[in-house]
């Protein structure tokens, strides 16, 4: 957890997925990432969800809360079976 910058992991598998955050001048940028290779993002506030398909074909789902002062909270979801519930801070 950090001022400027987000970073969330979890094992998939063989797959490193991680859902990273960075503060911007008007939203945060919020990516998806597959072995460090970005596979979503969105500029945005509130909750929004990002998404991507993994080698398998199974889809991983990171649902992402931003609130516009900074407090965060991400879930992580794969074939619909929540993995992993973190909180964080992205101004």
């Amino acid at each position: 957890m950090g001022f400027f910058e987000d970073n969330h992991e979890v094992q998939i598998g063989s797959t490193n997925v991680s859902v990273t955050g960075t503060t911007g001048p008007v939203h945060a940028t919020w990516t998806l990432r597959f072995d460090g290779t970005p596979v979503d993002s969105a500029k945005a506030a509130g909750q929004f969800t990002l998404r991507g398909e993994l080698p398998d074909s199974t889809v991983v789902k990171a649902t992402v809360f931003q609130s516009l002062i900074g407090p965060t909270k991400i879930v992580i979801e794969h074939q619909d079976e929540e993995l992993a519930r973190f909180s964080g801070f992205v101004a």
